[in-house]
């Protein structure tokens, strides 16, 4: 991206995001890999628009409304898979799109090189979608 408009960042993360909807037949065994599809993404995203993502994404005073936007965009797209029983609904949409939001500013900070951005969008997935509890089986 060329323009060095918040604007047209904010535009263009939107389309992106609204493009990252997992659909509700999606395979079982899909799931994870379809939201490691969605980290990374969003980090190539951050890191081919790394001035501006410092700018809008990151840096005060613009960085609180495009997370914000991030989160209500993500919390959509989360609800959407809660209504289809993709993914658990006793935490709320927002909470989960606040979590997701969360590891990216972090991981976006550092726009690292794309087979470093694979590997933290995977498990950056298995977090998201498995959660940290090692239980025994």
């Amino acid at each position: 991206m060329s323009d060095t408009n918040p604007g047209v960042f904010r535009e263009h993360l939107t389309t992106l995001v609204r493009s990252l909807l997992i659909a509700p037949d999606v395979a079982e065994n899909q799931v994870l890999d379809r939201m490691a599809l969605s980290f990374r993404k969003l980090l190539n995203f951050f890191a081919e628009n790394n001035e501006l993502t410092q700018q809008v994404f990151l840096l005060p005073p613009l960085a609180q409304e495009t997370q914000r936007l991030l989160v209500s965009l993500m919390s959509e797209n989360l609800a959407h898979n809660q209504q289809s029983k993709l993914f658990r609904s006793d935490i709320p949409a927002c909470v989960l799109a606040q979590c997701f939001t969360g590891m990216l500013v972090q991981l976006a900070q550092d726009p690292a090189e794309p087979a470093l951005r694979h590997q933290n969008s995977q498990a950056c997935a298995r977090l998201f979608c498995e959660g940290v509890w090692l239980r025994e089986s």
